[in-house]
């Protein structure tokens, strides 16, 4: 579908690939475009957006995304840490259910009203970063950095505070109590 190696300030409607290869979008606006199941491999998006995509089940390979934001677009099952850095994105009404962010430096990051369910992060940096309005059930939080981390409006998360560093992250009850789960204790 993809016929150059260079795109600048385009827009793609409904646009349906199953293989990308060393492609640089920059400033590029994705609608209702259908890459679930590509192969996504050395690709470069900067300052991109998706709106009412699918990239469920893409693979992606020493591929950036840097300044990309993905609005309304389903995203089940990738695994983002075979992504290179700059790895900077933005999730806003978006399913990211059964996904994985290993080891990927998260600073900053910005999860809003998403499903974020079954979702693997493990060795990650979370510092700064904010879950607005977020259901993260089932999702696994293992040996993070979550200093200054923003849970407050979110639900169904089970984070252990032995094995991730918690440092000044914010909360917010009844939510909170999921601290106790952990815990080798009864509550009655």
């Amino acid at each position: 579908m993809f016929n150059n190696d260079d795109y600048w300030e385009e827009e793609f409607n409904q646009y349906k690939s199953e293989k990308m290869y060393k492609i640089y979008f920059d400033n590029c606006t994705f609608i209702k475009c259908d890459f679930s199941k590509a192969f996504i491999d050395s690709c470069k998006f900067t300052e991109c957006i998706f709106i009412n995509c699918d990239l469920s089940l893409s693979i992606l390979k020493s591929s950036t995304f840097n300044d990309v934001i993905f609005k309304n677009s389903k995203l089940i099952g990738i695994s983002w840490s075979s992504c290179d850095e700059p790895f900077d994105v933005s999730f806003d009404s978006c399913n990211i259910s059964q996904n994985s962010f290993h080891f990927l430096d998260l600073r900053k990051m910005v999860f809003k009203n998403s499903l974020i369910k079954d979702t693997g992060f493990e060795e990650c940096n979370l510092e700064n970063s904010i879950f607005d309005n977020c259901d993260l059930e089932l999702s696994s939080f293992i040996n993070n950095s979550l200093v200054k981390a923003n849970f407050e409006t979110s639900k169904n998360y089970v984070i252990d505070p032995k094995s991730n560093d918690l440092k000044d992250a914010s909360f917010s009850l009844p939510e909170a109590l999921s601290f106790l789960s952990v815990l080798p204790i009864r509550i009655k």
